[in-house]
């Protein structure tokens, strides 16, 4: 089976260096946004496929690393000049055609003095070419268009696509341009599937019956000497052909079908794929046929080498969690010594917060509803701050299941308190602290004595007197738990376990409108108890009626001090409540208001400083887009 083995990095968009060693088969990249998952499939198909070849130099602003780039402009030269260089080693069978043209000893800038098959791509200034280039080059100015790119293979031959060492197809379910994509679906896929002399034949007779077809319209001539005719050499298949399902062009399907279809063409065997990259292959799919292709996926998986892009939990999961590759600040990292049974549970739990656990700097993982609602509000109350702005994530698990999180946790080097019952068992309390002894970032809290058995009843110890006035009772009910008396209070959060703890969680600073808004919009759950009536109001129009009312605080992202209105950056009015408040939006915000808004694609540091600024207001909220600031803010600034 022919695959890609490795990926070697150098000054490529996000990466200063990374090296990437692959599965065979299945890989499953994962990481925050903007951890690189792209540029890493990018970097593959600008060496298979020789992409950028033919793109205006202007393009390598966005290709070179900024690092590097800032490296060149601190010490302008052309020894600094920021370049790109990426190798991609492959496996092939020396037995097939064209095999020895990418085996070689010697490859690359790094000298390796290992045979081995690949390709090189390089993108680097040109002395040559640009001589005189010197002293713009001393000022500063990076002169692109004496830049060239070469594809050579480890045996330092030039690579050219015709000789491509494997059959190779990418499917991008995030692009908006749906010609092109479809364009180069098609044309991969006509390529992969048929030998030449079939494609050939079927050009050349293409081209003869369009010609004999036009001419038997018996168009009027333009004049005695001038007729209209189609040019062959304007002829080519690959551009007019689509792939067809029931009489229908795979383009005007719904955008969950195409990329459903897309995939089962492309993990069909007779296709003879070798490699199939898939960016973000959950886009557009509904959860049962997200099953579907994860199933497709799974059955063929032996059959070719699967590149995965993803931020969805059910596939990184679903697909086993051996085969994840996690894009960390450090490198990519590999889950591939995660226990067998470990992986197991997570294919099966449909539940389960894998990608969660992996992403979080920090975790808390709680053993159901109760701890999951009030645990986030008791770290407020004792820290100031909420658990989203300190970047940790609060995971249910379910009772023991946190055993198989703690194993992802060991493995991933990953920081993770656990708050658990011990169940009345003076054993439990004992392995309890042999496991806290033994680990050093991982730790579990449950009760010191077996009279403090459940989360329930340690809160009820510490917090007797309080609960004992905020939860209802009816006088001579008997609220005994497990047929066991514990008092009519404890008897009551034991038996009524999220309804209590609803009732304790509610915010009493925002309305139920607002609170409502905040957990649909952001997916951070708050609610509200208080009698507030403020209600969540865009500004579409007049902007400068809420900006110049006083009695309206205006939250800004940053910089609240340079204007002439009265202003809190969102990070510093946390602890505040104000009568109303305008929030104003970034840039990156802006479709706050629309329904494809996602709060996974914002990152954490913003999207929790958002949430501290939009439950500020005990009474109306009102949300200003940037766009519709920045028309008039020049206005607003204190000269």
């Amino acid at each position: 089976m022919n695959y890609i083995k490795s990926l070697h990095i150098e000054g490529f968009k996000k990466f200063t260096s990374l090296d990437v060693e692959f599965n065979e088969h299945m890989n499953i990249l994962v990481g925050e946004n903007e951890a690189g998952k792209s540029t890493i499939l990018d970097a593959i198909k600008t060496v298979l496929n020789q992409q950028y070849r033919n793109a205006d130099k202007s393009i390598l602003r966005d290709l070179f690393n900024t690092q590097k780039v800032a490296a060149f402009k601190a010490k302008p030269s052309v020894r600094t000049l920021p370049r790109i260089y990426i190798e991609v080693e492959l496996a092939l069978d020396p037995q097939q055609k064209n095999a020895s043209y990418f085996y070689g000893e010697i490859y690359g800038q790094r000298k390796q003095q290992v045979e081995k098959f690949g390709i090189r791509f390089e993108c680097k200034y040109d002395e040559e070419l640009g001589t005189g280039m010197e002293q713009s080059i001393q000022e500063g100015k990076i002169p692109y268009e004496y830049y060239t790119l070469t594809w050579t293979t480890f045996a330092n031959r030039p690579y050219q696509m015709i000789k491509r060492p494997l059959n190779f197809l990418a499917i991008d379910t995030t692009s908006s341009a749906s010609a092109p994509s479809f364009n180069y679906f098609n044309r991969t896929l006509f390529t992969s599937r048929y030998d030449e002399a079939t494609k050939a034949k079927a050009k050349n007779e293409f081209r003869d019956k369009l010609i004999e077809a036009f001419d038997n319209l018996g168009l009027p001539a333009l004049s005695e000497n001038q007729k209209f005719g189609v040019d062959s050499k304007k002829v080519v298949l690959e551009t007019v052909l689509s792939i067809y399902e029931d009489s229908i062009a795979l383009e005007n399907r719904g955008s969950g079908m195409e990329s459903l279809i897309k995939t089962q063409i492309a993990l069909d065997r007779a296709n003879g794929l070798d490699v199939i990259l898939m960016e973000e292959p959950e886009n557009h799919l509904s959860f049962s046929t997200l099953r579907k292709m994860l199933q497709q996926i799974s059955d063929q998986q032996e059959n070719s080498q699967i590149i995965v892009a993803t931020h969805n939990n059910m596939i990184a999961s679903r697909l086993n969690l051996n085969n994840v590759l996690w894009i960390t600040e450090d490198g990519v990292k590999s889950l591939k010594g995660v226990k067998s049974d470990v992986a197991e549970f997570f294919v099966r739990a449909d539940d389960n917060a894998f990608l969660q656990l992996l992403l979080s700097k920090k975790v808390i993982l709680v053993e159901g509803a109760t701890e999951f609602l009030l645990l986030p509000m008791f770290y407020k109350q004792i820290t100031d701050h909420t658990i989203e702005e300190d970047c940790i994530s609060v995971i249910s698990c379910n009772g023991i299941s946190y055993k198989r999180y703690l194993e992802i946790a060991k493995a991933t080097d990953k920081r993770i308190a656990v708050v658990t019952d011990n169940d009345e068992k003076s054993d439990r309390i004992a392995e309890v602290a042999s496991f806290n002894q033994a680990n050093d970032l991982q730790h579990i809290f449950v009760g010191a004595t077996v009279d403090e058995w459940t989360w329930e009843a340690c809160i009820y110890k510490e917090n007797k007197d309080t609960l004992d006035g905020m939860i209802d009772v009816q006088a001579g009910a008997a609220y005994k738990f497990h047929d066991k008396d514990y008092g009519a209070v404890l008897g009551k959060m034991l038996n009524n376990k999220v309804d209590v703890a609803s009732t304790l969680a509610k915010s009493r600073r925002c309305s139920i409108d607002i609170c409502d808004y905040v957990s649909q919009k952001l997916g951070i759950e708050i609610a509200s108890n208080g009698d507030h009536s403020g209600v969540v109001k865009w500004i579409d129009d007049d902007p400068s009626s809420v900006l110049d009312e006083n009695r309206i605080i205006k939250l800004v992202f940053r910089e609240a001090g340079k204007y002439s209105f009265p202003a809190l950056n969102w990070s510093y009015s946390k602890g505040d409540t104000v009568d109303s408040a305008c929030v104003i939006l970034t840039d990156e915000l802006d479709n706050l208001d629309g329904d494809k808004f996602d709060p996974d694609r914002i990152r954490p540091s913003t999207l929790n400083k958002l949430y501290v600024a939009m439950t500020r207001s005990r009474g109306d909220l009102y949300l200003m887009k940037a766009s519709i600031f920045k028309a008039i803010r020049d206005s607003y600034i204190t000269k």
